[in-house]
């Protein structure tokens, strides 16, 4: 009789024990989830613009082609994108297929519900806590990333959130959907910095690999940016 309730009262210590932990873990998770989701709203209701030179570099194996462009940007909250270009070089058909597509794609996803559709954030992806890192020298959450939709603008993969703001300062993963200016559905990583109160893009690099034209690569750099409002914001 000893031994029954002895192991019964070991069952029962086991049993909160993994009832404690799951709802740690979770309290975790929800806490990661809830900090990314107020990043974003921050952002999106206080950054009112900025600009920013862009700097793009592709490459592609199969034919041995390159191209490189610069362009001037200009984000206005409610208006979206717009670019000039300031210099080009290399192929002339990479330009036309791959650079100028980007730019009109950039331009459309940049305002309204196509902006909203393609947010870090709870609404657009099911979020999973996978642990914490150090990364540039501050804590991070990192979470795993399933889009709730298939777009070439959500990414599976991971993001990793500053664990004191939630602002989001890594993403990488490839997309639920082929995009239109590249072959195949490339890896990408992006990185960001803080320019002021926001957590901008510093970097964006995109590799793909295909039978038809081997392997691909479209760099991003952004430099030299300005915020267009001193309004105090989140990310």
């Amino acid at each position: 009789m000893s031994k029954i309730s002895s192991s019964s009262v070991w069952f029962f210590l086991l049993s909160l024990l993994f009832a404690r932990t799951f709802i740690a873990d979770t309290t975790a998770e929800q806490t990661a989830i809830r900090a990314l989701d107020e990043a974003e709203a921050r952002r999106e209701s206080r950054l009112e613009g900025y600009s920013v030179t862009e700097h793009y570099t592709l490459q592609v194996s199969r034919f041995v082609k390159s191209a490189e462009m610069t362009v001037e940007t200009v984000y206005q909250k409610g208006q979206g994108k717009s670019f000039t270009v300031v210099s080009r070089s290399g192929s002339a058909m990479l330009q036309s297929r791959v650079f100028d597509r980007l730019l009109r794609e950039e331009g459309e996803m940049s305002r309204g519900e196509a902006r909203r559709h393609t947010l870090v954030n709870s609404e657009n992806y099911a979020i999973r806590l996978a642990g914490e890192e150090t990364r540039t020298g501050r804590i991070c959450y990192v979470l795993e990333l399933t889009p709730r939709t298939k777009s070439e603008h959500l990414l599976q993969g991971r993001a990793w959130i500053d664990k004191e703001d939630g602002s989001l300062i890594r993403i990488e993963g490839i997309p639920t959907a082929n995009p239109s200016f590249l072959t195949g559905r490339p890896a990408i990583v992006r990185e960001y910095e803080k320019v002021g109160d926001f957590w901008l893009a510093r970097s964006s690099h995109a590799v793909s690999d295909s039978f038809l034209v081997g392997k691909t690569e479209l760099s991003i750099d952004y430099r030299d940016y300005r915020i267009l409002s001193d309004t105090p914001g989140g990310r």
